[in-house]
């Protein structure tokens, strides 16, 4: 039987199951979280998360997330949610 990805987001105490490809911000539209949104492009940082398990299981970063990170001084584990897509399970807590 196939399960379902889980994101969990430590900040709200929250898990939820999304399919396999699942865009995080759809997933934050669609259910009540912490993470905030600004641009929703990858250009502002207001959605910064930092990926505590799981980095594997999101879409790979693209090279102007890369950039915006490099240019932020992002810790190496921190992602734009806006950027990434779901792909197993996932563990993520807002950035201060």
């Amino acid at each position: 039987m196939y399960s379902m990805p889980k994101v969990t987001i430590t900040t709200d105490n929250k898990t939820i199951d999304v399919p396999s490809g699942y865009a995080m911000i759809d997933m934050c539209e669609d259910h009540d979280t912490s993470i905030l949104f600004g641009c929703r492009d990858g250009a502002c940082g207001a959605c910064m998360v930092r990926v505590l398990e799981g980095a594997d299981n999101i879409s790979p970063m693209k090279d102007d997330e890369r950039d915006f990170l490099e240019t932020m001084a992002a810790e190496p584990n921190e992602r734009l949610a806006c950027q990434c897509v779901v792909f197993g399970d996932v563990k993520v807590e807002v950035s201060d």
